[in-house]
């Protein structure tokens, strides 16, 4: 069976909710990274095709690299312009901001950009308007709900396998992130920090779980998550953890990871629907 898995191509400095993160402002003028970790993982996945979810600042300041994750066979989908939570936007400025970066990655690719995820997740069970207005902006399917809390979103109960969702503006395949229970909490497993912090038989053996019930794993990863050298911020606790543990042998167990099941790209897997 084919999983899916994606990468965020975000940079080091795109975490959102901590103070000690740089402003929008100060973007231009931090060290970018984020072609050298992609880079990387461009080689890791050399002969796949998968999908990358791009932030719209990241594709304006590195337009060539958008291009070579195209050239290469990777679907580029829209993760946003400016990599802010859905629910702090509001109905107007999420539709103007998915409108914008949607345009911006067409023109660089010169492809269709039919997949969209929410910059954290964040589309809570009073945001599902979202739905509507990814659908209504030309979208075809969505990958921004995960099954479960969090403090960024999340929506506790939502079935956590991909299915059709019948909107008024019509039909939106959602692609959840995977998840697993762990402690009476649901949990993810295979994406972000949580792939650096859980054991890599772990992560195999819930993959393997999900493959049993005939459904694909959805996975994640932003090109920070493999990188040891990046900048290191004065993150809250928690944040620091989650963001910096297990970074040094974060490439050999994506590697790993990559090598040991099927993958494909999002577009692909949502237009057998």
């Amino acid at each position: 069976m084919n999983n899916l898995l994606s990468v965020d191509l975000e940079d080091w400095y795109h975490f959102i909710g901590d103070p000690a993160v740089p402003v929008y402002e100060e973007w231009v003028n931090s060290e970018s990274r984020v072609e050298e970790s992609t880079d990387i993982l461009l080689e890791i996945l050399e002969g796949l095709s998968i999908t990358f979810f791009v932030l719209g600042f990241t594709a304006e300041h590195h337009p060539g690299l958008i291009k070579r994750i195209t050239s290469l066979g990777h679907e580029v989908a829209c993760h946003g312009y400016r990599h802010e939570f859905v629910f702090e936007m509001g109905p107007e400025a999420f539709r103007k901001d998915i409108a914008r970066t949607k345009a911006i990655l067409e023109d660089l690719t010169g492809q269709p950009c039919v997949g969209y995820r929410a910059p954290g997740f964040s589309i809570r069970k009073q945001d599902l308007w979202a739905l509507e207005v990814i659908k209504e902006e030309g979208f075809t399917y969505d990958s921004s709900i995960f099954p479960g809390i969090r403090t960024a979103g999340g929506i506790s109960g939502f079935y956590p396998y991909p299915q059709v969702l019948r909107l008024e503006a019509g039909p939106l395949v959602e692609i959840p992130v995977s998840t697993t229970r762990l402690l009476g909490i649901t949990t993810a497993f295979c994406g972000g920090g949580f792939s650096r912090f859980f054991p890599g038989s772990y992560i195999h053996k819930k993959i393997k779980k999900i493959n049993s019930r005939n459904q694909p794993a959805v996975v994640y990863i932003h090109p920070r998550d493999i990188d040891p050298h990046q900048p290191r911020m004065e993150l809250k606790y928690f944040n620091r953890f989650i963001y910096y543990y297990g970074l040094k042998k974060a490439e050999e167990k994506f590697r790993h990871l990559v090598s040991s099941f099927a993958w494909e790209g999002f577009c692909v897997f949502a237009s057998r629907f």
